[in-house]
């Protein structure tokens, strides 16, 4: 499974068609287990990935901004306390709704909203257990990416071999 430490916080994260379609039946499956009213999995620079459920006069663009600010906010937080690593979960309690937010990797975040009514354990349970899924999802493309890149790296180095004999020669 991919460490949260593997993906450098500059690194960029490509999702491919067939990640995304797997990230999503991810997320449909911990929205029907939880009963939650919506998922937003988003990138740390504020970018909505995918969304399920639904709520009605809430601007996801903001909310999805503010919810990686709220990431870049503790990230500070945490260095003036003193500490290497950045809180990875945040819980927000409202007397109707609460918001469980937790990083997949340095770059993702997969944000909750579910009524009072569905317990925190619940919540963080079934989370976590997605979250380890899509890092394996995301994990299993890393993995595709660079074998592409070795033969790519391969290819081009013949071909330059090849094209400098010529020259050479």
């Amino acid at each position: 499974m991919l460490d949260k430490q593997q993906h450098e916080e500059n690194d960029q994260i490509l999702l491919s068609e067939e990640q995304y379609h797997r990230i999503s039946a991810e997320l449909d499956s911990l929205r029907s287990k939880i009963n939650s009213q919506m998922l937003l999995f988003g990138d740390m620079n504020g970018q909505l990935i995918s969304r399920k459920g639904d709520m009605p006069g809430v601007d996801l663009s903001i909310l999805t901004a503010l919810i990686s600010s709220d990431f870049s906010a503790t990230s500070e937080i945490a260095k003036i306390l003193g500490k290497k690593n950045h809180f990875h979960l945040h819980f927000h309690e409202g007397s109707n709704r609460n918001l469980y937010i937790s990083a997949v990797v340095p770059q993702l975040f997969l944000a909750v909203i579910f009524d009072t009514s569905v317990t925190l354990g619940m919540v963080r349970i079934f989370t976590k257990k997605t979250i380890e899924k899509i890092n394996e999802i995301i994990d299993s493309g890393h993995r595709e990416s660079i074998k592409y890149g070795d033969i790519i790296d391969s290819e081009f180095k013949s071909f330059v071999v090849e094209g400098l004999d010529k020259i050479l020669s």
